[in-house]
């Protein structure tokens, strides 16, 4: 499959990895591992769950950028729609729909119409959707998406990046620091940066390698990575530095 935007790397029929893995979060709780299979499934339920949402063709998905699989997936899910999405929205968001903790969801102000989304335990507000009950519902297969390289998948303060845009940064991490199928991307940069979920998250989709999200403050006590995605001045365990400033 021809991959053209960040869309294509988890849509069905993209290259697999089988039982490979994707994604290990190591958090508070137990850690939480993701193959490929079970990835690009969720991805794809999430991208279904989105759009019955309302959050998809241009519109915007904020996410409060928490080092966890739900940031991850929401995401990749919002690529395969065709939303946009704003890591760390502001207070007042004028976005279709905000995804937050639960116990921050409430703080956002959103446009008539809006929709919270909250992850990490069920709300106790009946109308703010509970994310990964209504994930884990959904249909696991995802319509191809008709997503364009030159449409837009972060907005950032300044601007936008396009999927073709953060594609194109992809291959340039996957190249210049020679990720391949054994390599572990330990993600040690804040989530709120699209240059940080470029090179920490989905260049290791591209290389068939592993993304690790260490616990928050992780200086060694978790698990390591053979790159770290960190700024210039971290004191990070991996041997291999990638500045997200660099990348986008």
């Amino acid at each position: 499959m021809r991959v053209e935007t960040v869309a294509d790397l988890v849509a069905p029929g993209a290259d697999a990895h089988g039982e490979r893995r994707a994604l290990l979060a190591t958090g508070d709780g137990p850690d939480r591992t993701y193959d490929y299979v079970r990835l690009r499934t969720d991805v794809q339920k999430t991208g279904n769950f989105l759009s019955h949402q309302g959050v998809r063709d241009g519109r915007r998905l904020g996410v409060v950028a928490v080092p966890d699989p739900e940031t991850v997936l929401a995401v990749l899910g919002a690529a395969l729609t065709g939303a946009v999405v704003r890591l760390d929205p502001p207070d007042s968001f004028d976005g279709r729909a905000v995804l937050a903790p639960v116990d921050r969801v409430g703080a956002y102000d959103l446009p008539a119409g809006g929709r919270r989304i909250a992850q990490g335990g069920a709300p106790e507000d009946p109308a703010v959707a509970h994310f990964e009950e209504g994930m884990w519902s959904e249909n696991p297969t995802f319509p191809p998406p008709s997503v364009a390289p030159g449409d837009s998948l972060f907005v950032t303060e300044t601007g936008t990046v396009a999927h073709g845009r953060a594609l194109s940064a992809v291959e340039t991490v996957v190249t210049e620091h020679a990720l391949a199928r054994d390599s572990t991307v330990a993600l040690r940069a804040p989530l709120a940066r699209p240059g940080a979920v470029v090179a920490g998250v989905i260049a290791p989709l591209l290389a068939g390698a592993t993304a690790l999200l260490p616990a928050e403050g992780g200086d060694g006590g978790d698990e390591h990575g053979t790159h770290a995605v960190a700024t210039p001045d971290a004191s990070v365990p991996e041997s291999e530095r990638i500045d997200p400033g660099d990348v986008l």
